[in-house]
């Protein structure tokens, strides 16, 4: 079904804050060990780090909504509200049976934004982010790694520390950025869900170039002290 996007007033919100399962299924419980420690190395991102990390749960926290544009029913989840009753606001939303469900709410005075959990990404923006922090979170801990190694070895001379950097850091290197390298893709794929949904609420919004948008950086910029510890984590500046 295709989405369309909804245009008015904000009433009779109803805004509750529940536990649901947006990310993983059951079967997955079983690999989430391993992803952890993965998405920790290469840092993907907090949210990415928290979902990987709940081993015991595989509910997160978000806000579920219910209100009306123009008569018309709306629900739908977001990670957090930041609207408030009579807010002139754009949704895009699909057609469930008697009421619409909506995945990304605009608010084009201030150019807010929130979507449902997990999105915020066009696919290339999504895959640079993610080629960029495999790169750096494993150069990193190489870096680190055999930094402590060498002055722990430097009292067995200059020459011995020289040989482990020349010896063993090719090969280490190409083993953890290998393993590493597999565990970015799996959880660069099993992302492309949220980032399809993505790039059909950018689609619909009538946004150019869907694939490089990145709205966490973009919020980034946007950021100034006033703005509450959810920008760019919950919610969005487009």
């Amino acid at each position: 079904m295709s989405a369309q996007v909804l245009r008015g007033k904000i009433t009779n919100l109803r805004k509750t804050r529940e536990s649901a399962s947006f990310f993983f299924t059951d079967s997955d419980q079983t690999a989430m060990g391993v992803v952890a420690v993965a998405a920790a190395a290469v840092g993907l991102g907090s949210q990415a780090i928290a979902v990987a990390s709940a081993t015991t749960s595989i509910e997160e926290e978000a806000d579920y909504l219910e209100f009306e544009l123009d008569g018309q029913d709306i629900r739908g989840w977001v990670w957090r509200c930041p609207f408030s009753e009579g807010d002139e606001v754009e949704a895009v939303v699909e057609r469930e049976g008697g009421h619409y469900v909506a995945y990304a709410i605009t608010r084009p005075a201030d150019r807010t934004m929130a979507l449902y959990p997990h999105c915020s990404r066009g696919k290339l923006a999504h895959v640079k982010n993610a080629v960029k922090w495999w790169f750096l979170g494993v150069s990193i801990v190489l870096f680190v790694g055999f930094l402590i190694i060498s002055l722990a070895a430097i009292g067995d001379g200059i020459e011995f520390v020289i040989d482990i950097w020349k010896n063993s850091l090719p090969w280490v290197g190409l083993a953890l950025y290998g393993f590493f390298g597999v565990m970015t893709i799996s959880l660069t794929k099993k992302w492309m869900p949220f980032v399809r949904l993505s790039e059909k609420c950018f689609t619909a919004l009538g946004w150019k170039n869907t694939s490089n948008i990145d709205l966490v950086k973009t919020t980034k910029k946007a950021r100034t002290e006033s703005d509450p510890g959810e920008l760019g984590v919950m919610y969005f500046r487009y």
